[in-house]
């Protein structure tokens, strides 16, 4: 098979430029398609290419990170087998999402491998992510919401994952103008980044906001200290004054008013009243199974998911699936930090903060078509494994 697979590719062209093609028509359509059904066409093409092209990749096995990430999959699919209602055809669906990511997860590993982040991903959806703002900026002024939160198109038609989404596009787009000295592609990513920040600005979602200056100043920072230590000790700093001017806003009732007009949006309750459910039906250790509804109901009021994802987690594969999916998170994160002198390390290391900062109060679902969670988690998870790829190659 190895033999003939090579025959093919090298009769229609190079195997890494057509998975980079791919992944960005992947990412776009999540951008511009409202269809999940129809975004997730690049996805299975993604897909037959990895499963005709394992000679090349298979030796990704050796990495740590996937073996946990495969295993964290493993479990959330398996999880369909004790949930209250088995349904064979959801069953399926959930081993076949699991399957399109671990594929997008490797195939995402192997561009950055390859360099093709560098040669123009990167610069690809940055492009793809400003258009996709401009043209949700343009809707939001045409159709003036009532809600006055700026949505975006697509699947990304809630304020909160859109602006979510936005922000990994700022953080691309913030590369992308490093990158250049032309005094016109300068003017075009400066006057994106400052649209994509306005575009995140009005969503009005104080996750986001937290969530991506956080992530911002995670990246700039990254630019300019390269050292771990060094690195570690003034995120330390920065996060100790943010602490103090966060404490310094919400003691005083004015500006804790002004910041949150929502007060806690029935967090508390929602988090309280999952946990209730996890414990009472016994699904602490192993989970309730992923196919089993988490909606909650607080007085006369529903919310479909917990509005956190390590509590979704929690729900659906239990501390088992929780604990491989913070050990997956420790190892990327681990891998950036070895090669911080890597541009891919700081994007990803930025991306991976805006994750997990941003899903204490939102997200609950890994194991999906592709979706804001293939953006905020599985990049950078393909980065992390990437830059930890090469190291493996080389002793082979």
């Amino acid at each position: 098979m190895g033999q003939t697979a090579t025959k093919i590719f090298s009769r229609f062209g190079d195997r890494i430029n057509w998975m980079a093609v791919l992944i960005v028509a992947c990412f776009v359509s999540v951008l511009l398609l409202s269809s999940q059904s129809a975004a997730s066409y690049p996805t299975y093409a993604l897909a037959l290419l990895m499963i005709f092209s394992f000679e090349y990749w298979k030796d990704v096995f050796q990495l740590k990170i996937v073996r946990w990430v495969g295993l964290l999959l493993l479990w959330l699919s398996l999880s369909t087998l004790w949930s209250d209602t088995f349904d064979l055809r959801e069953a399926t669906s959930v081993w076949t999402r699991a399957l399109l990511v671990f594929f997008f997860v490797v195939a995402f590993a192997e561009c950055q491998l390859r360099g093709q982040i560098q040669r123009w991903m990167a610069w690809g959806l940055s492009a793809a992510g400003s258009l996709a703002v401009g043209a949700a900026m343009i809707n939001y002024f045409l159709t003036n919401p009532d809600d006055g939160r700026l949505n975006g198109l697509g699947q990304l038609d809630t304020h909160v994952i859109a602006a979510l989404v936005y922000g990994v596009v700022l953080i691309f787009v913030i590369r992308a103008l490093q990158l250049t000295d032309n005094k016109v592609i300068t003017l075009i990513t400066a006057s994106a980044i400052l649209l994509v920040s306005i575009a995140i600005f009005l969503s009005d979602s104080r996750n986001a906001w937290v969530s991506i200056t956080i992530g911002v100043a995670t990246y700039l920072t990254a630019t300019k200290v390269e050292d771990p230590r060094r690195f570690l000790a003034t995120l330390a700093a920065l996060g100790v004054l943010m602490l103090f001017l966060s404490a310094a806003i919400f003691l005083n009732d004015t500006t804790r008013e002004l910041l949150l007009p929502r007060g806690s949006s029935f967090r508390l309750e929602i988090w309280s009243a999952t946990w209730q459910n996890i414990v009472s039906g016994s699904g602490l250790y192993i989970g309730r199974g992923i196919l089993t509804s988490d909606d909650i109901i607080i007085g006369e009021m529903m919310f479909s998911h917990p509005h956190n994802l390590y509590l979704a987690l929690l729900h659906q594969g239990g501390v088992i699936g929780l604990v491989l999916y913070l050990r997956i998170l420790v190892s990327a994160a681990h891998s950036f930090f070895l090669n911080l002198e890597h541009s891919d390390a700081k994007l990803g290391l930025a991306i991976l903060v805006i994750a997990v900062l941003a899903h204490t109060l939102d997200g609950h679902e890994l194991v999906d078509k592709i979706g804001d969670s293939w953006f905020l988690v599985w990049m950078p998870i393909g980065l992390a494994i990437g830059l930890s790829w090469k190291p493996a190659n080389e002793t082979l």
